[in-house]
């Protein structure tokens, strides 16, 4: 149990970046920062740019897999 804590304090505490054109899009978006920074920025962006909207978890459980799986 210890070691699965440390590993989601190392996850939170990474630096990510995230950009629209990795996911399809012809966009020039880009953000950077912690999990839950990228996570409602990038989220905002995709709702009000590209009308998409992702629920937080949604994000958190993309960003994981993509960085660290």
């Amino acid at each position: 149990m210890r070691a699965m804590w440390w590993e989601l304090a190392r996850i939170m505490m990474r630096e990510i970046v995230v950009r629209c054109d990795e996911r399809g899009f012809d966009c020039h978006y880009s953000t950077i920062g912690d999990i839950y920074k990228v996570i409602f920025d990038y989220g905002d962006h995709m709702k009000k740019e590209h009308g998409i909207e992702y629920s937080p978890g949604t994000l958190e459980t993309y960003l994981k897999k993509r960085k660290y799986n």
